[in-house]
């Protein structure tokens, strides 16, 4: 099932960028734009 991007999952960034919860999905748009991507990684508290 793709992950369509959308607001931080944690915090809100006043969408300063589209974010994936999926990283196959993340990084086939990237792909898709010639652009780099960011990977965030943590836990929850």
């Amino acid at each position: 099932m793709p992950n369509t991007p959308g607001a931080h999952p944690h915090f809100n960034d006043r969408g300063a960028v589209r974010w994936y919860t999926s990283l196959a999905d993340g990084l086939a748009a990237a792909r898709g734009e010639c652009k780099k991507v960011f990977i965030e990684l943590g836990r929850a508290a």
